[in-house]
């Protein structure tokens, strides 16, 4: 007995609409909204950036304006010494030159941040680029270049970074954008070499895989093979590899300025960058008996900048590894 085919009613199409398979980037994006601890980390790490850019008209005071009779002003809230009264006017209390610690704050959030970012597009071009054409190319290429990749790894990073910076720091490439330049790019020349070996792996995965062999059966060019079919199915590697390395970067960037080798703070009342948080630390370091606050904020920032990349860099692992793609 024959049955003829029921056509597709409204109700039909809808049922065929909800169990449409979700992308891989949309399960990965409900993944990590799941995950509070990233969600919030990524909520901090967006204040920062408005911070940052709307730090102009955010900070109550010039941030190198000294205020004279005003140094080494506590806190508001910190009272009981009659011979230094907390201002109201500073809410976070002055430095040792009278300057109010909490606009330096702001305009400081913006080379942590820079520093984070900036360096990351020479790592990222350096090490996709190697590792895509190591895990591809495979043999005396492969070896030159992974060869290589170990000879940058096994130089002590903060040491080959320190001396760099010692090397040209007076030259005009140390003294641009303050000392910027020469930083982005010492942290770019020894911090690539992560990334080069995990793209590597990902590449001598994925180019044994069938979508890759049609189309080198389809005569389709290297290099469009390598852009539009294997690099795509390593940007989440990178991503969470990217996320986890920002954190490292800040803490360089404090730790050279903590030891004199960093950004050069300036003077000029409309500097963009007029002090970072490792310069804020060093002050606070040689104030740390009278003023112990000085240093107590700019460690306070920069541990929650960290600590923020760092659980937005667990949420994006979790998210889009692809053994939780079920959970």
């Amino acid at each position: 007995m024959s049955t003829k085919a029921r056509p597709l009613t409204g109700a039909d199409t809808l049922d065929l609409a909800v169990t449409r398979p979700r992308s891989l980037w949309g399960d990965a994006w409900r993944r990590l909204l799941r995950n509070r601890a990233a969600v919030a980390g990524a909520l901090v790490i967006l204040l920062y950036v408005l911070v940052a850019i709307f730090a102009p008209l955010l900070a109550p005071k010039n941030p190198v304006e000294q205020t004279p009779r005003n140094s080494l002003r506590p806190p508001v809230w910190v009272t009981g010494n009659p011979a230094r009264q907390p201002n109201p006017e500073n809410i976070l209390g002055t430095d040792n030159n009278g300057r109010d610690i909490l606009s330096r704050l702001i305009y400081a959030t913006r080379v942590s941040l820079i520093v984070g970012v900036v360096p990351q597009v020479l790592i990222v071009a350096i090490g996709v680029s190697i590792g895509l054409i190591a895990g591809f190319a495979s043999g005396w290429l492969d070896n030159l270049l992974m060869r290589f990749t170990e000879i940058v790894a096994s130089f002590p990073d903060l040491l080959f970074i320190i001396t760099l910076t010692v090397a040209f720091r007076e030259t005009w490439f140390g003294k641009a954008f303050q000392g910027l330049l020469l930083i982005f790019t010492a942290l770019a020349i020894v911090s690539w070499t992560g990334l080069a070996r995990l793209v590597r792996g990902q590449v001598l995965a994925l180019k044994e895989k069938e979508f890759v062999e049609a189309a080198r059966a389809l005569g389709v060019p290297t290099w469009v093979i390598l852009l539009r079919h294997i690099l795509p199915n390593t940007l989440g590697p990178i991503i969470v590899a990217v996320s986890f390395s920002i954190p490292s970067l800040i803490l360089a960037e404090a730790i050279l300025t903590f030891l004199g080798v960093g950004m050069r703070p300036s003077v000029d009342p409309n500097a963009p960058f007029p002090t970072s948080l490792g310069q804020m630390m060093t002050d606070g370091f040689y104030n740390l008996s009278s003023g112990p606050w000085m240093l107590l904020f700019p460690v306070l920032m920069i541990s929650l900048l960290v600590l923020s990349f760092t659980f937005l860099g667990d949420g994006l692992r979790d998210a889009l590894d692809p053994r939780d793609a079920g959970g």
